[in-house]
């Protein structure tokens, strides 16, 4: 496993204003209070009941309170600790900021061919291992959805890959009980047990709701899962602007927030002091290509939006990097990625989950790599620079003097790598330099050095015991599913 230590930025770059948010949480209630939100589970249903919300059982909508709400947020943990496979402990609140992989992918784009096809299981493993070597990734979500297995089971075998080929925290989407079940059966074959596993959680998820206001069976079956253990949870309202909320971003982040906020307050309902994120990821519907556009700027803009409410509410947040609509690593991907990508940095968030090639649907291994590099340059802003007595330099500029030279100076020796970052990907040579060196284009060294870390990057394999263990679950698995 290779990673770096990153820090939130200092002062997160904030658009609302404290009448604005007060405005958007209003709504949020009137929303949650006059119209309600379905949840498709019986469990859940009972338990909002239980607590003096107004219950349609017939709709299944639920009517909740803003009392009810404020009292189960402030059972939201401020600060949390999450581990790698491998036992390295990682805390969410003390300052850390931690980039997630793009996940759930159904197609990749061939490093060979440069084409689009259906993933397979050895891409899983493949992309898993990639993942592991680059260092601006802390947690990997399960990278591809091997399309050779049936739907039933596919996201479970998934999940045995992706732990095998990678010791970083790891965060599926599971969407059955079943599935969320065994994830977690894994997970704490991995550890130990159960109480080993909350101590010291090695996986965690996120939730979905449909939008507008609807939790499905199969978003609140995982939530379920996870909160009576503990695990770490994010629920992050994603609706199509214009499509499941309202046209004006105002209007979709009241309603966001009231999902994301319902959300929130089940799980601490079903679990008093569960870790939670508050997630974000408003998605613009371009009304022209009748499609969604991770690429937009106003993704961006409702990064920074989101991560302001989590603060408002005083939860951790998780915002979405990454996002774009291209095809391939060109330059609108490089251009969408950047903006996306600074934006949800600079809004403070503490987690930041990647979107792949394609509005998040087409994994590729040198898009990876090229995130990776992007990922390093943004959070280079939370470290800034220091103003002490050394850095100022007086003593060094009175030395070199007038008209000198400070390339061979001590000071710049001692200080050359503190001030500023290097990328590992970028050419920053001449063009003559460049041209003798190959003249490649950075798609093409992206893809070379993706293949050099596959070919050399080896994670720490689990033990011969859990491997075995990790089989059982999958045949048990299998077997259940009647297959």
């Amino acid at each position: 496993m290779v990673m770096a230590k990153c820090q939130k930025v200092k002062k997160p770059l904030e658009i609302l204003t404290k009448k604005d948010l007060e405005k958007i949480h209003q709504t949020s209630m009137r929303i949650l209070e006059e119209i309600g939100v379905k949840m498709d589970d019986l469990r859940v249903l009972k338990l909002f009941k239980e607590h003096g919300c107004e219950v349609d059982e017939k709709t299944h909508v639920v009517k909740i309170n803003e009392e009810l709400i404020k009292e189960h947020l402030r059972k939201v943990p401020k600060t949390f600790t999450f581990c790698s496979r491998d036992g390295e402990k990682m805390e969410v609140g003390d300052g850390g900021f931690y980039m997630l992989s793009p996940s759930d992918n159904t197609y990749l784009l061939d490093m060979e061919t440069g084409k689009r096809r259906p993933a397979t299981l050895e891409d899983c493993a493949k992309m898993a291992r990639l993942v592991d070597a680059l260092e601006f990734y802390h947690i990997s979500c399960t990278p591809l959805l091997p399309q050779e297995f049936p739907s039933e089971i596919r996201g479970l075998y998934a999940t045995a890959t992706t732990l095998r080929n990678m010791t970083k925290h790891y965060l599926p989407e599971p969407v059955t009980t079943r599935e969320a079940r065994y994830i977690i059966k894994m997970a704490e074959a991995i550890v130990g047990n159960e109480d080993k596993l909350m101590k010291n959680p090695i996986i965690s998820t996120v939730i979905c709701p449909t939008s507008p206001l609807q939790f499905p069976e199969n978003s609140l079956t995982p939530l379920w899962e996870f909160a009576q253990k503990k695990l770490p949870l994010d629920v992050s309202s994603a609706p199509l602007v214009g499509v499941g909320s309202p046209v004006t971003m105002a209007g979709s982040l009241a309603l966001s927030n009231a999902e994301n906020l319902s959300g929130i307050t089940l799980i601490e309902l079903i679990s008093n002091g569960s870790p939670a994120l508050y997630g974000g990821s408003c998605l613009p519907f371009d009304m022209i290509a009748a499609n969604l556009t991770h690429g937009a700027i106003e993704f961006g803009i409702f990064s920074l939006a989101e991560a302001q409410l989590a603060r408002f509410y005083g939860i951790p947040s998780y915002g979405a990097g990454g996002g774009n609509t291209a095809k391939l690593d060109d330059a609108q991907a490089g251009y969408e990625k950047m903006a996306t990508t600074l934006l949800s940095y600079l809004a403070g968030n503490d987690w930041a989950v990647e979107c792949s090639l394609d509005n998040h649907s087409l994994f590729a291994s040198e898009d990876l790599v090229i995130q990776n590099e992007i990922s390093g340059m943004a959070v280079r802003l939370g470290s800034t620079f220091q103003v002490t007595e050394k850095t100022l330099a007086f003593d060094t500029i009175k030395n070199v003097g007038i008209g000198g030279n400070f390339l061979a100076d001590k000071h710049t020796r001692m200080h050359i790598r503190t001030d500023f970052w290097y990328p590992q990907l970028a050419d920053r040579n001449n063009y003559d330099t460049w041209l003798a060196k190959g003249g490649k284009e950075l798609r093409i060294k992206a893809a070379e050095r993706a293949k050099k870390l596959l070919a050399e990057h080896k994670p720490t394999p689990l033990d011969r015991d859990v491997d075995k263990k990790i089989d059982e679950i999958l045949k048990a698995a299998k077997k259940e599913a009647g297959l």
